[in-house]
C-alpha cells in the first residue's frame, strides 16, 4: 500500500471537461473538521485503487476558495449535488457527488494532459503513463519545477524522480533557493533526500552562515547533519568557544552529535584544563564520560591543568572526584594524573587506611 499526502496547492478550474483517460475508480471525500485551524477550511481526500494491492491517498486541509466549483455554502448547507475540477499542468480531475452538512463524497475521472506529457518527453525526461501522470498531477509537479532544474544544470530527472520530488515537497522555489545559497546540487535524488529529512532552506542557510566550510557541503553531509541533530544553534555554540571550533567540518560535527559531545563540556575544558583540543579529543572525552561536571569537580580539587588524553585515561580507570578527595584527606594531595591512574589499577582504596 502506498499512502501519499498532498501538500497545499492553488487549484484552477478549466472551462472544458475532456473525457476521462483512465478507468481506475477515484473517490473523493470532504469534511469540515473541528480541529482545522480556520472556519472556512475543509479536509479534501482523493483516493484511488490501482490494483488489488495498491492504492494512493492524497489528503490536505484547504480553504474552500482553493477548490473552484465548490463553495462553503455547498459544504455547510443542505445536501445537494456538487461538481468541481482540479486542474494542473500534468492533468485534471473532474469530480462530482453530494455535499452538505459539513461533509461530502463522490467520484472523479482523471485525464492526463497530453501537452505536458509531450513537454516532458521533448526534454528527455520521458513520457509518463496514466498512473505517473496522476501522481505528477496530485503532487503539483509542473513546468516551473522542470525549468528551474534545467536552468541550474541539474542532471535530467526521470518521470519517477519528478514524482518523488513532488510527493516530498521539492518545489521550484526550493531548487532555486538552494542554488542561491551555494548548494547547486546535481541530483534529483539529493533533493528528495534533503526534503525527506527536513533540511529546509532556513536550516541550510543557517548552517552556511556560521562558517565558510559549511557553505558548500554535499547533500550526503547535509542529510547526515540533519539526521544526527546538528542544528545551527548547536554549531554556533561550538564555534563561539574558540577559533579552533570555527573550522569544524561536517564530519566533525556529525561525530560530535553521534557521541554526545556537549558544548558545556568543551567550554569547561577550555576554561579549566590545558593543551590543544582536537575534534578527536572531544569525541574521546564524550565517549568515555568526561563531562563538564567531571572537569569542574577535578579543577576544584586542584586538577585544572590536565590534557584531554589524561582526563580520558582517568575516567576510563575510575579516577573519580570522590576518589581524589579521599586521597587528599589522607595527605596525598600532589599526585599526578598518571599516579592517580596507577593507584586505581593497583586497587588502592584510601578508605581502608
Amino acid at each position: 500500500m502506498r499512502i501519499m499526502l498532498l501538500t497545499a496547492a492553488a487549484l484552477a478550474l478549466s472551462g472544458t471537461t475532456p473525457a476521462a483517460a483512465q478507468t481506475q475508480p477515484i473517490e473523493w471525500s470532504i469534511e469540515r473538521g473541528s480541529k482545522l485551524p480556520a472556519r472556512d477550511r475543509v479536509q479534501l481526500t482523493i483516493e484511488t485503487r490501482w490494483d488489488a494491492r495498491s492504492r494512493s491517498m492524497w489528503s490536505n486541509s484547504y480553504d474552500v476558495r482553493e477548490i473552484p466549483g465548490l463553495s462553503w455554502a455547498q459544504v455547510n448547507g443542505q445536501r445537494q449535488p456538487v461538481r468541481f475540477a482540479l486542474v494542473r499542468d500534468a492533468g485534471r480531475l473532474d469530480c462530482g457527488g453530494i455535499a452538505g452538512g459539513g461533509r461530502g463524497n463522490g467520484t472523479c475521472s482523471f485525464t492526463p494532459d497530453r501537452a505536458f506529457a509531450s513537454y516532458l518527453e521533448a526534454r528527455g525526461i520521458g513520457r509518463p503513463d496514466v498512473r505517473q501522470s496522476f501522481t505528477l498531477t496530485m503532487s503539483r509537479v509542473g513546468r516551473d519545477l522542470v525549468e528551474s532544474m534545467q536552468a541550474i544544470g541539474y542532471v535530467r530527472p526521470t518521470v519517477d524522480q519528478l514524482a518523488a520530488m513532488g510527493i516530498h515537497g521539492v518545489t521550484a522555489d526550493y531548487v532555486r533557493g538552494l542554488a542561491r545559497s551555494g548548494y547547486p546540487l546535481k541530483s534529483a535524488d539529493d533533493l528528495v533526500s534533503l526534503k525527506i529529512h527536513g533540511a529546509d532552506l532556513e536550516w541550510i542557510r543557517g548552517m552556511g552562515a556560521i562558517a565558510p566550510q559549511l557553505r558548500h557541503l554535499s547533500a550526503k553531509d547535509l542529510v547526515s547533519l540533519r539526521i544526527h541533530g546538528a542544528t545551527p544553534e548547536y554549531v554556533r555554540e561550538m564555534a563561539a568557544i574558540g577559533p579552533e571550533f570555527r573550522s569544524l567540518t561536517g564530519d566533525d560535527l556529525v561525530s560530535f552529535r553521534i557521541h554526545g559531545a556537549k558544548p558545556e563540556m568543551v567550554r569547561a575544558y577550555v576554561r579549566l584544563m590545558r593543551g590543544p583540543l582536537r575534534p578527536s579529543d572531544v569525541v574521546s572525552m564524550a565517549v568515555h564520560g568526561v563531562s563538564a561536571d567531571y572537569i569542574e569537580r577535578l579543577a576544584a580539587l586542584g586538577y585544572n591543568g590536565i590534557r584531554a588524553d589524561k582526563l580520558v585515561s582517568m575516567r576510563i580507570h575510575g579516577v573519580t572526584p570522590e576518589f581524589v578527595a579521599q586521597l587528599q584527606r589522607n595527605g596525598m594531595s600532589r599526585l599526578s594524573a598518571d599516579q592517580l591512574v596507577r593507584l586505581r589499577l593497583a586497587g588502592f582504596d584510601p578508605r581502608e587506611r
